[in-house]
């Protein structure tokens, strides 16, 4: 039991050098397309919101 255990954290140190890591500026830039992507996406939301409780509420009153 504890030699396949051991097995498997062989393997995945193994498998770990061989992913290839971004560089920190790669990093960078996927996190502000990433946070601009969610940024775009909430004030798209927020103004249908807005658009659609005022339509309701002129059909209501």
């Amino acid at each position: 039991m504890i030699a396949k255990i051991k097995d498997i954290f062989a393997d995945v140190s193994k498998e770990m050098k061989k992913v290839s890591w971004p560089t920190r500026q790669q990093l960078k830039e996927s996190t502000l397309v990433v946070l601009g992507t969610c940024a775009s996406v909430t004030f798209f939301v927020w103004v249908v919101d807005l658009i659609m409780a005022f339509v309701i509420k002129r059909l209501i009153f």
